[in-house]
């Protein structure tokens, strides 16, 4: 009986061995497949898929350091463009080919693309700058971020830094006063290192704000930002509806990508945070230049969109299956290999690999792809496959995911050499600011514009809104007393800090008004309001236009295109 079990199991072993094997052959066309399966092993599941929360991690052990918006498009282009995955995982061949885009990208070390709205240059510093006679005294950290009821600083930070020697600035006080005002902004204007926490107890609308502005300005902004505990969240001892927390989670995604765009770690708890800190003062470093060994996440290229390669391959491959079976015959493979790169597929290699049958699946066709790309002329690898020139690509997203095209100016600005006048940025949901005052006096006057609430497509794709948006000439954001406006909020104060030309319009919160059906409480209006505070003195000192009327910042906006400059309007309304 023992040997009986002993051959079956020996059998079954066997069975699975060549399952397993049959499998790998399918993918394993070469080293480079071979080593990148290696890593793929690691963290696929019972499926062979490797889900959105680990491919990051898969990445990372490959060298490559996307940002966290990037990973979420990376599965957002191969799921939506046809992959057999459930949501939110990408089978072996898709993950091929989107590390061997990224791995493309890094050779060619691309610069940062400059918003067309760019017009005021900012130097990047380590540090403050440099104190002046009778100003406060250097401190090397400035303590940011959620103040009252928080007591992070107390608890952790503060006995941080004093057992490691390291000066700080704390702004929260028991009992305020105006004179304080002076004396924070010295010791923030002046500190090395601003830590900035944007926790789960409050809102931190105003602090967002303020991070997203800062980091704009190439100063060195160490930033926590923790993940709410669901299902039920609690700010200032009040539960919060799913609608806010919603917006609430969007803008903390806009940040952490503002952030990760300029290669800044996101932090989610508070530890590795303070360590972080730690090394960049006793090194002399940029926070940029934080390791996964210091515990940081460090993104590098985070302004990339990521993808294209992918949905280039599924439109060849799907350009020339004529039989819809979503199988090519060794030809055909042949055919959409060189709709792709432009080159030949060596058959004779192909034929090596002795397939049992003549059909290749897109996963096979994937590989195949990756495991030549050596043998491309490489230049010419990278012209066809990360490119941006063809449409295809967000037409096919935009037919998947709304069952309809794309809006036309998003189209019209895929060709990067393609700029439009105005950025409609601001307050979507209900308002109709855009469609009854904003477009019918820009057609009115010729002007062009991105509309980026057309279909909620936002929500979804940022990099690729973010990419829209930079070409336009000018911002106009709107932040109407309809809605939270969060996550507009903190686009505006990032671009303000830019240095970009941009026009506001800031609207505050009425108590007896409903948002979405909702009525806001005492404290929630109070934290908005304290947001579009900030957002407005931030606006005057850096002098930017600055209205309460959606009419006379629209009217701003075709005043200062026709001069060429933001600052041609009239004295606007300031609060």
């Amino acid at each position: 009986m023992a040997s009986l079990i002993s051959y079956m199991f020996h059998t079954v072993s066997g069975d699975n061995a060549n399952d397993d094997s049959a499998s790998e052959k399918a993918r394993i066309w070469g080293p480079i497949t071979r080593n990148l399966w290696k890593v793929f092993k690691k963290y696929k599941d019972a499926q062979d898929h490797v889900p959105l929360q680990k491919l990051r991690l898969a990445c990372n052990e490959l060298g490559l350091l996307p940002s966290k918006c990037q990973v979420y498009e990376m599965v957002q282009c191969a799921v939506e463009y046809g992959s057999p995955c459930k949501p939110d995982h990408i089978t072996f061949g898709e993950f091929c080919v989107l590390i061997s885009e990224l791995q493309n990208y890094y050779l060619l070390s691309p610069v940062s693309p400059r918003p067309r709205s760019h017009f005021k240059e900012r130097i990047e510093t380590f540090g403050g700058k440099k104190k002046r006679r009778g100003s406060l005294a250097h401190c090397q950290v400035f303590l940011g971020g959620s103040c009252n009821p928080t007591t992070w600083r107390a608890d952790k930070a503060i006995p941080f830094f004093k057992d490691h020697e390291i000066t700080f600035y704390n702004p929260q006080v028991q009992s305020w006063i105006p004179e304080l005002m002076e004396l924070e902004a010295q010791a923030k204007q002046m500190a090395d290192v601003l830590f900035f926490v944007v926790d789960t107890e409050t809102r931190a609308v105003a602090s967002m704000i303020e991070t997203a502005y800062l980091i704009a300005c190439k100063r060195q902004v160490v930033m926590v930002i923790p993940e709410y505990q669901k299902p039920s969240v609690m700010i200032s001892e009040e539960k919060i509806s799913d609608s806010e927390l919603s917006d609430l989670e969007r803008a903390r995604l806009i940040l952490t990508d503002l952030a990760e765009r300029n290669s800044v770690p996101v932090f989610t708890s508070l530890d590795p945070a303070l360590e972080g800190t730690k090394i960049i003062l006793s090194k002399g470093i940029r926070v940029q230049d934080l390791t996964l060994k210091d515990g940081a996440q460090p993104v590098r290229y985070g302004f990339l969109k990521l993808g294209e390669a992918l949905l280039q391959l599924r439109e060849a491959f799907n350009s020339v299956d004529n039989t819809k079976r979503d199988k090519l015959s060794a030809k055909d493979i042949c055919l959409a290999y060189k709709c792709c790169t432009g080159e030949d597929l060596d058959t004779d290699w192909l034929k090596r690999k002795q397939k049992l049958t003549d059909d290749y699946l897109f996963e096979e066709f994937c590989c195949i792809v990756t495991e030549n790309r050596e043998n491309v002329h490489h230049d010419n690898f990278i012209e066809k496959l990360v490119s941006n020139v063809m449409s295809g690509p967000l037409r096919w997203i935009f037919k998947k995911i709304f069952s309809q095209p794309p809006p036309p100016c998003l189209l019209e600005v895929e060709n990067i050499e393609d700029v439009r006048d105005v950025y409609l940025g601001g307050t979507c949901g209900g308002s109709r600011w855009r469609e009854d005052i904003a477009e019918p006096l820009f057609r009115k006057q010729g002007l062009s514009y991105i509309n980026p609430c057309g279909n909620g497509w936002s929500r979804k794709l940022i990099p690729i809104l973010v990419a829209s948006r930079e070409k336009c000439r000018m911002f106009l954001y709107i932040i109407t007393n309809e809605t939270r406006s969060v996550a507009s909020m903190i686009e505006a104060g990032y671009y303000i800090g830019l240095g970009c030309k941009l026009i506001l319009c800031v609207q505050k919160l009425q108590k007896d008004r409903l948002l979405g059906g909702e009525q806001m409480t005492e404290n929630g209006i109070k934290d908005y309001n304290r947001g579009r505070d900030y957002l407005c003195d931030l606006a005057n000192r850096e002098g930017v236009p600055l209205f309460e009327d959606v009419m006379e910042a629209v009217n701003c906006v075709i005043t200062s295109l026709s001069h060429g400059h933001a600052n041609t309007c009239q004295e606007p309304s300031h609060f």
